[in-house]
């Protein structure tokens, strides 16, 4: 079976991504998926997690700085999103060790916001 680290590295054509979009909405619905979940949500960030959120969100953030404030990227048509997706790779090279410092303190902020939220989780709880 592919980890997720090899789904990842792959590029997924439309068909396959729209597939995979279906069975994880089938997966959302069970309640062992929703248990685990809210399992997972309680336990501590991992360093590892965080950097990959982090990473995720910087990318994000360059990708709607390229596109501009008043565009929405989930409107942008299949087309649109790849070429996005090649400039924005040209810019975090370009950037260097500016994107790897803007990780570092995102990554931080992850880790805060995680707990708050676990903290928030918590308190209903009781």
């Amino acid at each position: 079976m592919k980890t997720f680290k090899d789904m990842f590295d792959e590029v997924l054509s439309l068909s396959q991504r729209k597939a995979m979009g279906r069975r994880m909405k089938q997966l959302a619905k069970k309640s062992s998926t929703k248990m685990r979940k809210k399992m997972n949500q309680m336990r501590a960030l991992t360093p590892d997690k965080a950097k990959q959120r982090a990473q995720k969100s910087v990318r994000k953030t360059i990708m709607q700085k390229l596109v501009g404030k008043g565009k929405d990227l989930a409107s942008m048509s299949a087309g649109q999103k790849a070429s996005l997706e090649k400039k924005t790779d040209k810019r975090m090279k370009s950037m260097g060790a500016r994107v790897q410092a803007l990780v570092k303190k995102t990554s931080k902020q992850m880790v805060k916001k995680h707990r708050d939220k676990k903290k928030a989780m918590m308190q209903t709880k009781k």
